[in-house]
């Protein structure tokens, strides 16, 4: 079979509204909204380069049921590039943007192929009248789909290769809601080549032997856990081959976290110095970027834990290190939080026969998880409220530990001061 190429993308999450993030430096509220379609801009800019076959798009093309007109129409606009350049697009909605919640009425530039949500359908990829692949794929017709949607893929056909479009959570993969749950063995099962899946913030091959099975992961992160790279894949399948997989970068901001260890600085000048310098680190690492979201966390032992724990002293820093970076290229935008202790030895304290020892060893030593279920249940109504689903991610177990880290912290510094005082 002759090779064919494509875009896998999913979770562009377009006109996403960088809530928390754009009310800490507003002058950056644009930059940030715009990201989103800068980054679909550079998939659209890379299919017409590479001059592909075929753009998939596995869900979440925007970020919410109630995406704006100009969001749509900025979307087609992409759409209409590639059609009249002839590659055509396959698109699934995902549980972001279900299908009974885009325009009925606004028409779709030609060669654009978006899947129904009843069924399982396929169409082909055609290059000089012949059959390249054909692309399998649905949507979703609603916000939760909690049915396994793999196994309504049937292959039907006898030639080209079969490519499989699908916005789902396969193996249960933790940090996002279990929508169209599968297995990898009931995608495997269908006897296709490859996988384009959506859902999943991050890019992740989760089998290279045919067919391969791919998370593209999103074209541009939205908020501080999703850190690290972003983009799509360019893929190149060939008969009796693995499929070459190379994963191109998309985002225009960086989203960065870092550590800034302060042990042994005696004033707040000093701290402001090692964020500084931190800050330009990071910076040099994302030159080839429009701006950078650092999120930094002071940590180490330092004679100014007390003032560096008082309320409002994070936020002036983290205000004063944005201000200072003002009209810096790329741009910077920093969230900073304090996980410092004080100057007294854990490990002395901790051997201790009285509360304080309690305390740090409740704080260290949960192999059962008592202490990681019990911060859940007591957060559990949050999560389950409508505000706490549309605005929060629940807890992950590294978000817990640096709680517990900072509340044992903070404690240690009111019981340790009572008592030498």
């Amino acid at each position: 079979m002759t090779a064919f190429r494509f875009i896998h993308c999913s979770d562009l999450h377009i006109d996403s509204p960088f809530k928390g993030l754009a009310s800490q430096v507003p002058s950056l509220t644009e930059r940030l909204r715009e990201s989103t379609f800068q980054a679909f801009h550079k998939i659209v800019k890379l299919a017409l380069e590479e001059r592909v076959d075929a753009v998939l798009i596995a869900g979440d093309i925007f970020d919410g049921a109630d995406r704006s007109l100009q969001a749509q129409l900025k979307f087609r606009r992409g759409l209409q590039e590639l059609s009249q350049e002839g590659i055509p697009s396959f698109i699934v909605h995902g549980n972001h943007d279900p299908s009974n919640s885009w325009s009925h009425t606004l028409d779709w530039p030609e060669g654009t192929t978006i899947f129904p949500g009843n069924k399982v359908e396929r169409f082909p990829v055609m290059r000089g009248g012949k059959t390249l692949a054909w692309i399998y794929g649905i949507s979703y017709p609603q916000k939760e789909v909690n049915e396994n949607l793999a196994l309504k893929f049937n292959k039907d056909q006898t030639q080209g290769f079969a490519v499989g479009l699908l916005h789902a959570n396969v193996g249960q993969q933790p940090g996002h809601d279990n929508y169209a749950p599968c297995s990898l063995q009931d995608l495997i099962s269908r006897d296709f080549d490859y996988w384009a899946l959506g859902h999943i913030h991050e890019f992740k091959i989760l089998r290279e032997d045919n067919p391969c099975i791919v998370y593209s992961g999103n074209s541009q992160a939205r908020h501080l856990k999703e850190t690290g790279p972003k983009g799509c894949c360019l893929v190149t399948l060939n008969s009796g081959a693995p499929a070459n997989i190379r994963f191109v970068a998309t985002d225009v901001v960086s989203y960065r976290s870092a550590k800034v260890d302060v042990s042994g600085n005696s004033s707040i000048n000093e701290v402001l110095l090692a964020i500084q310098s931190q800050v330009e680190e990071l910076a040099k690492e994302s030159l080839t970027h429009e701006g950078l979201v650092a999120r930094l966390v002071l940590t180490g032992r330092t004679a100014i834990h007390n003032e560096l724990q008082s309320p409002g002293t994070a936020k002036a820093l983290e205000e004063e290190t944005n201000t200072f970076f003002e009209g810096h290229s790329p741009w910077v935008l920093v969230d900073l939080s304090t996980q410092t202790s004080g100057t007294y030895d854990i490990d002395s304290l901790k051997e201790g026969k009285d509360f304080v020892a309690d305390l740090i060893n409740l704080c260290e030593d949960d192999q059962d998880k008592q202490l990681e279920r019990k911060i859940q249940e007591t957060m559990k109504p949050v999560f389950k409220s409508w505000a706490g689903r549309k605005y929060l991610d629940a807890f992950s177990a590294e978000e817990i530990q640096a709680v517990t880290l900072k509340a044992r912290n903070l404690a240690l510094g009111q019981l340790v001061n009572r008592e030498n005082s």
